[in-house]
């Protein structure tokens, strides 16, 4: 958990703040203590020869990321970066992604470790609202309203989507299954 991020972090809860600070460390503890026998299990879960043949495939799959058109990319990306990664070199990949993408912005995450997600400070949801990438919408467009600007399908498109997803219908159906 130290290489991970802060224990503290990982062990807390969004709604801990709420609680009298007297219990707020027993209950940490607590949280922190239910994690020990799944850390042990993670042996048996992941084999030695598993993780190898894994780590392989991220090297070979590395090898060839510095050749991707990465520049050619028009999306929108945003790169949220740990401040303290204890394992990858998170803010200097985010440095390096903003380079390479045109249309790339990125954010650190204040004392954050490697899995920041799983820290009670850290709110993607809010994140990508504060930094405006939910509302996004295309250049020179209106915002979409996806209720207002529903338009039902057509019974030709209705035709269409049937035909198309019957051989999914016909594999998931009860009496394929049973």
């Amino acid at each position: 958990a130290a290489i991970s991020g802060d224990p503290r972090q990982l062990g807390a809860r969004r709604g801990d703040e709420a609680l009298p600070p007297p219990l707020r460390l027993p209950v940490l503890l607590a949280r922190l203590a239910q994690q020990m026998p799944e850390m042990g299990a993670l042996p048996n879960a992941l084999p030695l020869p598993a993780l190898a043949h894994r780590l392989s495939l991220l090297l070979h799959a590395a090898a060839h990321v510095q050749e991707a058109p990465l520049e050619r990319l028009r999306l929108p990306v945003h790169v949220f970066a740990s401040s303290e990664d204890r394992v990858l070199p998170s803010t200097d990949e985010a440095r390096r992604l903003r380079r390479r993408l045109p249309n790339c912005r990125t954010s650190p995450l204040p004392e954050s470790g490697h899995v920041p997600l799983l820290e009670a400070r850290v709110d993607l949801a809010r994140s990508l609202r504060d930094v405006g990438f939910t509302g996004r919408t295309p250049l020179g467009s209106k915002p979409k309203d996806y209720v207002a600007d529903f338009a039902p399908p057509s019974a030709e498109e209705i035709l269409n989507a049937t035909q198309r997803l019957r051989s999914v219908r016909n594999l998931v159906s009860p009496v394929f299954l049973s």
